[in-house]
């Protein structure tokens, strides 16, 4: 337990490091989630791998190249947000403050694009309708122009907008409006078009968390443990849910009338869409960082306690577990009753959840990422199954 204790410390640390207003990582491990395209999965390692697996198998598609994201400043060599993949080119959002654009079957780098010098990207990329969007440690939310030929892109300047303050989450888009949040407690509603400010409002604390959009209504966690719920036109309270008793960092999932929110105070809510009203609640043994998952009428939940909980999405009852031994930061991945993750021993796990809730391993072994820098197999030949 001793282990697991100094690994809630790393995430809890960070999200301190946030309030007292020092932002910088000194040592980056980041925790991306997992990107399912097509027959691939499409994550960066908390070692500065960028991998894409066959989504079957577990096995890359191409090496990974430690050096590949960043070849200067091994600290800076990480990957917090989403990849997004367009055109067959996955952009990923690098610490260090570059995006990569990288072509999915070769792991060729098709083209760099400076965000900032001095300045770091903690959010992932966003990309509609052949823009991109993304925000950064300057507090400045870009937009560029994506032009596709000759199997290069070319990022053109489109517009940007300075927030107030330190940009952690990823931008999401509802319709013509585009939702970003900040360190500096504020919701922003941008024109998606011209990065107009439709309208801000303040939340009491930082926020980190990804927005979700429902019905014309956006939802997000601050650091002041209240989540909230915005109307999306005017930026006008919905209402709130103050029932927690520590910050909010992975983003909340929706299905059907309830929304399923992960708080770091070990506990994941269910609250009724329309009120906030709470109508269960699932604990935990530790911080929950990243995302859960809705799995047919179940949901999947980590925590750094090293478990993945598989429970009822209309009661909150626990089916099924697995222990993997290790914190859980990332977000959960579903796709139908698979579910992708990344574990802090530096592997990618995939498990299929089955009708009963329980979860079975679906490769012959997890792929670890920290084998490669020994030319070792990836997928240990004696593995023997957590699930």
């Amino acid at each position: 337990m001793i282990s697991r204790n100094k690994k809630i410390s790393v995430c809890l640390l960070l999200l301190l490091i946030t309030i007292l207003g020092c932002s910088r990582i000194n040592s980056a491990q980041g925790w991306s989630g997992v990107l399912v395209d097509g027959n691939h999965l499409v994550l960066a390692s908390m070692d500065g791998h960028l991998m894409v697996l066959d989504k079957d198998t577990g096995k890359h598609i191409w090496k990974p190249d430690l050096m590949r994201v960043h070849e200067e400043d091994e600290n800076k060599r990480a990957v917090y947000g989403l990849p997004a993949v367009s055109n067959g080119i996955v952009f990923v959002g690098v610490y260090d403050g570059k995006i990569q654009a990288i072509e999915v079957d070769t792991g060729r780098i098709v083209e760099t694009e400076v965000v900032s010098d001095d300045f770091e990207i903690v959010g992932g990329p966003l990309i509609h309708e052949d823009n991109l969007y993304i925000g950064s440690g300057d507090g400045i939310l870009r937009s560029y122009e994506l032009d596709f030929s000759n199997q290069q892109v070319t990022f053109n300047d489109d517009w940007s907008y300075q927030l107030g303050g330190e940009i952690w989450s990823t931008p999401v888009i509802h319709d013509d409006i585009l939702i970003i949040t900040s360190l500096d407690h504020h919701v922003y509603a941008l024109n998606k078009d011209t990065g107009e400010l439709v309208w801000k409002v303040k939340t009491g604390g930082a926020i980190a968390a990804t927005p979700v959009i429902q019905e014309d209504t956006v939802f997000v966690g601050s650091f002041d443990g209240v989540f909230y719920a915005f109307d999306l036109n005017t930026g006008d309270e919905e209402w709130v849910f103050e029932k927690a008793s520590n910050w909010y960092w992975g983003g909340a999932v929706i299905s059907d009338k309830t929304i399923y929110i992960p708080s770091l105070d070990g506990k994941l809510y269910a609250l009724d869409i329309r009120s906030g009203k709470k109508e269960w609640e699932l604990e935990t043994n530790g911080p929950i960082v990243g995302s859960p998952a809705i799995v047919s009428d179940m949901i999947a939940v980590g925590s750094t306690d090293g478990e993945i909980r598989i429970a009822e999405t209309s009661s909150g009852e626990v089916l099924a577990s697995c222990d993997v031994g290790e914190s859980i930061e990332s977000p959960i991945t579903a796709d139908g009753f698979e579910i992708y993750f990344s574990v802090r021993d530096h592997s990618v796990r995939a498990l299929t959840v089955k009708a009963n809730g329980n979860p079975d391993e679906k490769w012959d072994a997890p792929y670890f990422s920290d084998l490669l820098k020994d030319d070792k197999n990836p997928q240990p030949g004696d593995w023997s199954p957590d699930c």
